[in-house]
């Protein structure tokens, strides 16, 4: 059988172990698709929502420009 080792309600391993080992450690029978990072709280294991990826702005020119004379002050003011 598969088991989650479970800490603070996440899974950080994974193992395959005879029931009465697993009953001896706390950990956990789970399905074959739970992996390491999935959360378990009230017997439901949850899978990581996939993070949002957000595409940077565009900066315009003039931001660019902008930008660029900030740092060619800096250059300038070290000398």
């Amino acid at each position: 059988m598969k088991y989650a080792i479970i800490e603070n309600g996440t899974v950080v391993n994974v193992v395959l172990a005879d029931a009465q080992f697993a009953l001896t450690n706390g950990w956990v029978e789970c399905q074959d698709d739970v992996e390491i990072g999935w959360t378990h709280a009230d017997g439901v294991f949850t899978a990581p929502s996939e993070p949002e990826i957000v595409a940077p702005a565009n900066p315009t020119k003039q931001e660019l420009l902008a930008e660029l004379q900030v740092l060619t002050d800096k250059i300038n003011a070290l000398g």
